[in-house]
């Protein structure tokens, strides 16, 4: 590995801990963390996000993402309003 990659990478991955302790994320596992980042990136770029998008967009099992989720609404990370356009499904909100 060059020495420019390695301490670009370690530049990326101090940031990213620095992310994950401001959003409160440390605690977390690696699971737990790509289901929170899905969830960002996808209400990022589509404007809203649900259930069946973080599922699809993870791989994970819609049971590990359900409990996740239900464990991050519970600890304030993110809040669920039921959709208007099908009453089956929840759009995920962040909190800031």
């Amino acid at each position: 590995m060059s020495s420019k990659y390695t301490k670009d990478l370690i530049n990326i991955l101090e940031m990213l801990w620095s992310i994950e302790k401001d959003l409160n994320l440390v605690r977390y596992n690696e699971t737990e963390k790509k289901i929170y980042y899905t969830i960002a990136w996808k209400t990022s770029s589509m404007g809203s996000c649900n259930i069946s998008d973080v599922i699809n967009s993870s791989g994970f099992s819609r049971s590990t993402v359900y409990k996740t989720i239900k464990k991050f609404e519970s600890e304030n990370l993110l809040s669920l309003q039921q959709s208007d356009e099908d009453r089956r499904e929840f759009i995920l909100q962040l909190e800031s």
